[in-house]
Formats: structure tokens, C-alpha cells, sequence
């Protein structure tokens, strides 16, 4: 009896995720969106030579702090509040690809973050190795599912107190990402 119902539960929940819609989103249609943000980003800030994954995506921390509902609800459907939300867990594994980068080294984010071990401070080693630069960090967009708006997170560092981030919602007009609005951001 009790063998049966863990049957069952197993069969009913892998169902219900598996019914969760997420599109199918090429390599392409994925750096054309993180290119668009790169080519804003070095055109704000100059001193870019560097670009990694994002430092602050959090997969363990409950994901309504990174896609706070209230927000999504302004913006998409349920279905595409779901997706979105699913396609923010499958995030955790990303890696930028050096094919579709142009212009900016990649040093993935396990890397730039293992500067700081060792009791070493982090700017001192990034710039021994990388010169007074600053690096820029962009998330896994995270696309409607008629792939006409993307939210995706992004920004930079330049120093231990010095860097900006957002996260913001982009629409496609007439083939060209736009800047629909900020959900939100930082500076230090």
C-alpha cells in the first residue's frame, strides 16, 4: 500500500514539472541577446576587458528573491512565469562560450572567484594578472515563451567598492532587443 502511493506520488509530481512549457532557445538566439548587453555595458563603461558569468546568481536561495512574482505578474502570463521560473533553475550549470564572445576575455566564474582564496585579496590578484581593468558579469537571459522579451541580469565590477548591476526586462522590435524596463539593480 504504502510502495503504491510513493508510485504514485513520484508519477504524479515528475508529471506536473514535466508540464511546465520552456523554449527551445539556440545558442544563437542566447548570445544575441547577451551580445546586445555586452555592446551597452562596454559602451557605458570602458574599461571592460573581461567578462564572466554571473557572481550573484544564488541556485540554492529560494527564487522568488531573484524573480519576485509581483514583479513577473506586471509583465507575463502564468505560463510564462513558469517557464521563466524553470528556466531559472536550470540556469545554475552556465557557462559562457568563447565562439559567440567578440572582443572580451572569458574567465569563467569559478576561476575569477578562486582569486580570492588563499587569504589573497581579490583585486590585487585580478589586476596581477589582468592589469587596472574592470570585468563585467552577465547572467543566463531568460526568455518568454514566444521569445519576444527576456529578462537577464548584468553588470560590472571596477573595484573592491566599485561596480553596478541590473536586471532588466528586454522586448524584440523588429528584430532588435530593446531596453523595455529596469526590474532592478545595485551600485557600489
Amino acid at each position: 500500500m504504502i510502495k503504491g502511493l510513493l508510485i504514485f506520488l513520484v508519477l504524479f509530481f515528475g508529471t506536473f514539472k514535466s508540464q511546465i512549457q520552456v523554449p527551445t532557445i539556440s545558442d544563437e538566439e542566447m548570445y544575441d541577446v547577451i551580445n546586445y548587453i555586452i555592446k551597452v555595458k562596454t559602451g557605458q563603461t570602458k574599461n571592460i576587458k573581461v567578462i564572466t558569468e554571473d557572481i550573484n546568481y544564488r541556485a540554492k536561495q529560494n527564487d522568488d528573491y531573484f524573480l519576485d512574482i509581483k514583479i513577473l505578474k506586471n509583465d507575463f502570463n502564468q505560463k510564462d512565469i513558469k517557464s521563466i521560473k524553470q528556466q531559472y533553475e536550470d540556469s545554475e550549470g552556465f557557462v559562457l562560450n568563447p565562439k559567440y564572445i567578440q572582443n572580451l576575455m572569458i574567465i569563467h566564474k569559478a576561476k575569477l572567484l578562486a582569486y580570492k582564496s588563499e587569504g589573497k585579496y581579490f583585486w590585487d590578484e585580478f589586476n596581477k594578472k589582468h592589469g587596472k581593468t574592470s570585468f563585467m558579469f552577465v547572467g543566463k537571459p531568460l526568455f518568454s515563451l514566444d521569445k519576444s522579451r527576456v529578462i537577464i541580469s548584468y553588470g560590472h565590477y571596477c573595484g573592491g567598492l566599485c561596480g553596478n548591476g541590473e536586471r532588466v526586462l528586454l522586448k524584440k522590435v523588429n528584430g532588435i532587443w530593446t531596453l523595455e524596463r529596469t526590474l532592478s539593480g545595485f551600485i557600489s
